[in-house]
């Protein structure tokens, strides 16, 4: 859409702008109107300040008055600090984080001349203007293309050693088009690092590096900006022993005044050492964003049954909360058809899901501890594997049940209440229309099976048949039929229910007074809208101790000698 067309009353007022202007000030000498080849209006104009003239186009976008006004110098001119690279737009007193739909062409152009002038004083020194415009990392990482990422606490493991040193470092690679991304993995040689970094960082190509820590003054170094350095080893003899080699090093120095610069030092056509900048940003604790308590968390062993969409969002959530010590147990592989809902993606085709799943979570988790089995609960396996698998479940702070089938259900119950664990499940209902969560604790709540029971007793005495209730698998087997269809933000829902569940459990809190929700996600069945969540009340109903376990050694002693047929002596 042309603007002015549209509002002529609003162009004409934009021309009788600049004409006053130039009648008020001498400093405008010349005003010309044009138009671009796709009919932007642009007005040009000559501003004389001491010598010179300054000659810009101010552009007005097909948005404006929604936008401001470009204004900007004609040619590679570099006319101010508050300028986009040289022949850039001018960074005005007005911005589109400022705009006024009521300031005009005319105004912008007072607005650069004022910049322009006070940065060009009368006595011929270098004006400064102050910048009242707040940049953001991301905003000013836009133009560095080359980026170490440092971990928070690697400088801080050099407290304490020698002001004079050269240390290996390694860094993991990274590559999208023509940017690069290296990572500071650990300072020292491999076996004798001062430091490792805890943080997760991405399957990479790995690089060797050094840091120079010294109390020279390295500005030749610091300043330069990029390019062949020919005479680098002369001017910097500190750096002979480690640019004396055929594969040149990752470089990181660390001057006396705190200075840290960093560079890949690589050979160039020319046979000539060159220098490619890195921009150093050091990261911050993962923990300032997040709500929930990491410490406790990260101590939390979590045992989840079921690595389908509901058990993939559970798992990944729970690990960006903090918890770093998983059992994954699954038998299914993943293909092309759970991208529609599973957390995973297509580098996870064609392997099991504990496994893709695990490699998920060691990328959200640096020093996440997984293990993983590949086997479905009540499936068709060796006793000794299954007995051996529901034993390691009963050691872990907490059982999660993501599978929706009933057998896998009373296997991952009969552990919560043999071993007094808590245990969270979650089912979609069919068509898409929500689903339940639930917990139980020791005690707190009724064991597991019981509390299906209540469930199950609640949701039938509504008025309206439970049509929907789950029959079979979330995720269907072979000869189990086709999955219950619900799309990824339903399951999203459900997950992040559960997930809360689970948090809150392991924090200790109480968060919830329910022990499970109904969670409508659309007007169906008892929902009256989506998001309509209705709390089961869940009675507790007796002691969840299976045995006493108070047996005298006589007695046990006695007792083997009665199975086995031999006396006990």
């Amino acid at each position: 859409m042309i603007w002015w067309l549209a509002d002529e009353e609003r162009v004409r007022a934009e021309k009788s702008a600049f004409v006053a202007l130039q009648e008020e000030h001498d400093w405008l000498t010349s005003v010309r109107v044009r138009f671009l080849d796709n009919l932007q209006l642009c007005i040009d104009v000559d501003l004389e300040h001491g010598s010179e003239i300054f000659v810009l186009a101010v552009i007005y976008p097909t948005t404006f008055p929604d936008t401001p006004p470009i204004v900007m110098p004609y040619g590679e001119r570099r006319l101010s600090e508050h300028q986009y690279g040289a022949g850039g737009e001018l960074c005005l007193q007005w911005r589109p984080d400022n705009w006024d739909a009521a300031v005009t062409g005319a105004m912008m152009v007072e607005s650069a001349y004022g910049l322009i002038s006070t940065e060009r004083p009368p006595d011929g020194r270098t004006g400064a203007v102050p910048s009242d415009h707040l940049s953001s990392l991301a905003a000013e990482l836009r133009f560095e293309t080359w980026r170490l990422m440092v971990p928070e606490g690697a400088w801080d493991s050099l407290d304490g050693h020698l002001p004079e040193m050269v240390v290996e470092v390694s860094l993991a690679m990274t590559a999208r088009n023509l940017n690069r991304v290296a990572h500071l993995t650990a300072i020292g040689g491999h076996g004798s690092e001062l430091w490792r970094s805890a943080q997760p960082f991405p399957k990479a190509v790995s690089r060797t590096g050094y840091l120079l820590r010294t109390e020279q003054d390295f500005s030749v170094l610091a300043e330069h900006g990029g390019g062949e350095f020919a005479d680098i080893a002369e001017r910097l003899p500190e750096l002979a022993p480690v640019l004396g080699k055929q594969e040149l090093p990752f470089l990181i120095v660390m001057e006396k005044s705190g200075r840290r610069t960093a560079y890949d030092v690589q050979w160039s056509r020319n046979g000539l050492p060159l220098l490619i900048p890195y921009r150093i940003i050091e990261e911050g604790e993962l923990a300032k964003r997040s709500a929930s308590n990491r410490d406790a968390l990260s101590k939390a062993h979590v045992a989840i049954v079921g690595c389908g969409s509901i058990g993939s969002k559970i798992a990944v959530s729970l690990a960006r909360s903090g918890v770093s010590k998983f059992l994954l147990v699954d038998e299914d592989v993943f293909l092309t058809g759970n991208l529609v809902r599973n957390d995973l993606d297509a580098r996870a085709i064609g392997w099991h899901k504990v496994d893709a799943l695990s490699d998920r979570i060691t990328q959200i988790v640096g020093n996440a501890d997984v293990v993983t089995r590949k086997v479905a609960l009540g499936g068709q396996t060796s006793a000794v594997t299954m007995d051996s698998i529901l034993e390691m479940m009963g050691e872990y702070d907490l059982i999660i049940d993501a599978t929706a089938n009933p057998t896998s259900f009373n296997l991952c119950a009969g552990v919560s209440k043999r071993n007094r664990k808590p245990m969270v499940w979650a089912e979609i209902f069919g068509g898409g229309i929500g689903g339940i969560v639930a917990r139980t604790r020791p005690e707190t709540e009724p064991p597991p099976l019981e509390a299906r029971n209540q469930i199950t007793t609640w949701c039938e005495d509504h008025e309206k048949p439970w049509e929907t209730r789950p029959r079979g698998r979330y995720e269907a087997g072979p000869d189990e039929g086709q999955p219950f269809v619900a799309d990824d933000a339903d399951v999203a829902v459900i997950a992040a229910h559960a997930t809360r569940f689970a948090i809150d459990i392991l924090e200790g809190g109480q968060r919830f007074p329910f022990s499970a929700y109904a969670i409508g996600l659309t007007k169906a069945w008892i929902f009256d809208a989506p998001f309509d969540t209705w709390p089961i009340d869940l009675r507790p109903s007796g002691p969840w101790d299976t045995s006493s376990g108070t047996a005298s050694s006589e007695v046990l002693v006695d007792l083997m000698a009665e199975l086995t047929g031999e006396s006990a002596s």
